[in-house]
C-alpha cells in the first residue's frame, strides 16, 4: 500500500502568531516533509498535527517540542510497535515540556494538543490528546475518527447541547487534556484499517471550528489534487472568520 501526503499551516485572520506545527515523516528514511511521490507504508509513515496553547512564544514552543520530540523518537525506534510509538510521542513530549518549563519558568502555562497517526501497511494507529481531529474520507463519506477531548464535547455526548450549539459555545476551546500541562495525561488510542482510495485528514480546530463537516466533505470532493483541496479548506476557514490558526495534513491511500 502506498500513500501521498501534504501539509500546510496558516496563521488565519485574527491571530498575530501561529502556534500550530505539523510533521509528515517517512519513518524508514527519517525524511520529513510532503510526500509527493507514492511511498510505501510498509515501514511506516508518521502524520502529526499539534495546536499550541499558552500565548505567543509558549504555544509555539509547546507545539514545536511535540513535533521535534516525536521526530526524534521515531528515528530511534522506527515504530516497530506503531501503536505504542504513537502514544509514546505524546508521553515523551509531555515530559520534555516539563523539562523545558523547569529550565525556563517563563514557559509555565504552555501546552499543546496533538493527534499522532502512524500508517503502517494497511493499518492506521492513532493517539490523541485534546481536540485536534483525524477524519477518514471514504466512499464519498467523511468519518470523524477521533473524539474531541474538551468540555463542550462532553456536553454534546450527554445530550445537554447539540453539535451545532457546540460550534459557537463560549467554552468550546476548553480542552480536558494537554501535552505540557501540570496534570498527568492519558492519550486516547484508535486503530483503523485503511483502504485504497481513502483520504486521511488531520487538522487543528482552526478548520473544523470554522466550517462544518459537510463543508469539509464537499471541498474534499471538489478536486483530486491534494494541494488544491488543502488550499480550498484553508480559504473556506478564513472566509468564515479565520479566528484561529489553521493546520491541515491530507494523505491519500493509493
Amino acid at each position: 500500500m502506498n500513500i501521498r501526503a501534504f501539509g500546510k499551516t496558516d496563521i488565519g485572520i485574527i491571530r498575530e502568531n501561529n502556534e500550530d506545527n505539523f510533521l509528515i515523516m517517512n519513518i524508514s528514511t527519517s525524511e520529513e516533509g510532503d510526500i509527493s511521490n507514492p511511498t510505501s507504508t510498509e515501514e511506516g509513515i508518521l502524520l502529526l498535527v499539534a495546536d499550541g496553547m499558552g500565548g505567543a512564544v509558549a504555544g509555539e514552543t509547546a507545539s514545536l517540542i511535540m513535533v521535534t520530540e516525536s521526530g526524534n523518537y521515531m528515528r530511534k525506534t522506527k515504530a516497530t510497535d506503531p501503536g505504542k510509538a504513537a502514544r509514546e510521542c505524546l508521553l515523551s513530549s509531555h515530559e520534555q515540556c516539563h523539562r523545558m518549563i523547569k529550565l525556563n519558568p517563563g514557559l509555565m502555562g504552555m501546552g499543546t494538543v496533538a493527534t499522532v497517526a502512524i500508517i503502517k501497511q494497511n493499518k492506521l494507529f492513532i493517539s490523541q490528546i485534546g481536540d485536534t481531529r483525524l477524519y477518514i474520507y471514504r466512499n464519498k463519506t467523511l468519518l470523524q475518527i477521533t473524539e474531541d477531548q474538551n468540555f463542550v464535547s462532553e456536553l454534546v455526548r450527554i445530550g445537554i447541547i447539540t453539535p451545532e450549539q457546540a460550534m459557537i459555545h463560549p467554552q468550546r476551546n476548553a480542552v480536558t487534556q494537554a501535552v505540557g500541562s501540570m496534570e498527568p495525561i492519558t492519550p486516547v488510542d484508535y486503530l483503523e484499517s485503511i483502504e485504497t482510495g481513502d483520504k486521511i485528514l488531520l487538522c487543528s480546530d482552526g478548520l473544523n471550528a470554522m466550517i462544518s463537516d459537510m463543508e469539509i466533505q464537499l471541498i474534499l470532493e471538489s478536486s483530486v489534487d491534494l494541494k488544491v483541496v488543502i488550499n480550498n479548506l484553508i480559504f473556506a476557514a478564513k472566509d468564515s472568520g479565520g479566528h484561529d490558526n489553521i493546520t491541515i495534513i491530507l494523505a491519500e491511500v493509493l
